[in-house]
């Protein structure tokens, strides 16, 4: 089953903050320039597995509709709209965090878990973005 912008929404207020009527239309701009929902809640949890990370690290980061929606921005530039292009782009990065695993060691690096990416729907059984739960 496809994400709706629902689920966004419910995704965005479930981990983040509640929207205002002026957030979801920046949302749903960003859906009517072919950005799908299913990309968009990645760029919500992205944000949010960034949080976790700055926290494992010693650093507390805000995490704002802003900062959410520049990943937005940055990914329509880059063309990340489809879940086809976001699997490509996140296997790209999972696989330089293995490389730099190998490598030198970088100070407070944490590895990608599932945790990073959980997503529990607020009426549904299953989540929408399964793929990151994997």
């Amino acid at each position: 089953m496809e994400p709706r912008m629902e689920d966004v929404f419910a995704l965005y207020e479930q981990k983040v903050a509640p929207l205002s009527s002026a957030q979801k239309e920046k949302l749903l701009a960003a859906r009517d320039e072919g950005m799908t929902p299913f990309v968009l809640g990645c760029a919500i949890l992205r944000a949010k597995q960034e949080q976790r990370r700055s926290r494992l690290a010693g650093r507390e980061k805000h995490i704002s509709f802003n900062y959410i929606y520049r990943i937005i921005q940055d990914w329509l530039n880059h063309g990340i709209t489809t879940e086809e292009r976001f699997r490509a782009y996140w296997s790209a990065i999972t696989e330089d965090q293995h490389k730099d695993e190998g490598g030198k060691a970088h100070g407070a690096q944490t590895k990608v878990t599932r945790e990073d990416f959980t997503y529990n729907p607020t009426k549904q059984d299953r989540s929408l973005f399964s793929f990151l739960d994997e």
